[in-house]
């Protein structure tokens, strides 16, 4: 849920006065309080404030020169927020960071190049997986990981028992995929009572995944281009389509418009969804032990995408050397542990995720495996370039465009917007 929220505020444009923040570095004695220096700290997940308060508390006993402040800033207006203080320099030290906007922050000389304190402190970024701390680099590093998630296929075990049906493997493919969906849909007609899978409308979790299966960047390397009209995304795009529109063993895009697909999985009345790690809590606590969840199915190679959230650093904050030391625990091996005893969130710090993954008694390990194959969620300087993407896959979903006019439309219109950022 907190994915939808922080890619909700790209769109929502709230003033909101630069005084109103209440940043540390806004003090009137620099940043100081009772001698120590005041960092101020944003997050928008009100799910996490508990942790947040917590980590700030024991860095807090563990030092006596630094005021770890948390301000939790919930609402689809975060990004607008944080946009507005940081343009007029002003501001929290200290915020989280999703990567659809990070490369606008970041074109805009609003955050920290972490790339000398780094070198200095010996600092490693190998802690993390590499397509994480990609996603946060231009030409240097800026931001420092602190959760991930990638994509599974998540089944229903019950539906698969009654049709008589193999769950499935790590071996599985697009054929695999496609045949067993069809062995599980129940349909008179043209009416289904039960979907063997819901091909939902959502590029990180559904499009995207098969476009990287198939052999397609989501976008190149420089974020300046994409083709998506190629045969191979063509394919991809068409294979979801004719779940839907051919063997009907999805529901078709209306549907799913009306009728929530995460719901049809949960209630279940579809078999198969692929969805991302976040779910997987959801559906544990509506399904127990009917669900589990598998690797995504391969094409022509095994792939995922992978997306997370960084904490990065103001790069007008009065105490920079304070920021980077609130920095380095926040990507410490500790802050990670923590966060996976919640249970909500894959800590990015590598070799800390085994205590979510024992938070339930499912296969998760796929999802911590995926990071192996995983590209990055794809990200420009302009986030105007996924409306198209948006629009268009929107009408192929509901039949108003074909996979092949849809996608070359998205190619034509987003290439237009990302060539004429600077």
């Amino acid at each position: 849920m907190m994915r939808r929220l922080v890619m909700a505020s790209l769109f929502i444009l709230i003033t909101w006065g630069a005084t109103a923040c209440g940043s540390g570095s806004s003090n009137a004695d620099g940043g100081k309080s009772g001698g120590k220096v005041d960092i101020v700290w944003w997050f928008p997940a009100k799910e996490q404030e508990a942790t947040m308060k917590k980590i700030a508390e024991d860095f807090n006993k563990k030092q006596d020169h630094i005021n770890l402040k948390p301000q939790l800033n919930a609402g689809a207006d975060y990004y607008t927020k944080l946009q507005t203080v940081l343009a007029a320099k002003n501001g929290p030290d200290i915020m989280w960071m999703n990567g659809p906007n990070f490369p606008k922050f970041q074109s805009k000389g609003f955050l920290m190049n972490y790339d000398q304190k780094i070198n200095k402190d010996s600092f490693s970024m190998d802690n993390y997986p590499a397509s994480l701390v990609k996603l946060y680099s231009k030409d240097g590093v800026y931001g420092i990981p602190k959760d991930y998630d990638t994509i599974g296929l998540f089944y229903n075990k019950e539906l698969f028992d009654k049709a008589g049906v193999a769950y499935p493997t790590d071996k599985w493919t697009w054929d695999d995929l496609r045949s067993a969906a069809l062995k599980l849909t129940v349909k008179s007609g043209k009416t289904a009572s039960q979907w063997g899978i819901a091909a939902n409308l959502s590029a990180q979790e559904v499009v995207y995944p098969f476009l990287v299966e198939n052999g397609v960047q989501p976008i190149s390397d420089d974020r300046k281009s994409l083709k998506y009209d190629t045969p191979e995304g063509i394919e991809a795009v068409q294979f979801l389509f004719d779940l839907m529109y051919k063997d009907m063993s999805s529901p078709d895009g209306q549907y799913m418009t009306d009728n929530d697909p995460l719901q049809l999985f949960q209630s279940g009345k579809v078999a198969m969804i692929m969805s991302g790690s976040w779910m997987a809590k959801p559906y544990y606590d509506a399904l127990k032990d009917k669900v589990d969840v598998q690797a995504l199915p391969s094409h022509k190679k095994s792939a995922n995408i992978i997306h997370g959230v960084a904490w990065v650093g103001n790069a007008n904050a009065k105490h920079p050397d304070e920021v980077w030391e609130v920095l380095k625990y926040l990507g410490s091996k500790e802050v990670a542990m923590l966060q996976a005893q919640t249970g909500t969130v894959i800590p990015a710090f590598n070799g800390t995720q085994d205590a979510w993954v024992k938070a339930m008694p499912l296969n998760l390990k796929i999802f911590i495996d995926s990071t192996q194959i995983a590209e990055p969620y794809p990200t420009a300087f302009d986030p105007e370039w996924e409306t198209p993407v948006t629009t268009h896959l929107t009408n192929i979903w509901l039949n108003k465009e074909s996979p092949a006019d849809g996608l070359k439309k998205i190619t034509e219109e987003a290439n237009a917007v990302l060539a004429a950022t600077k």
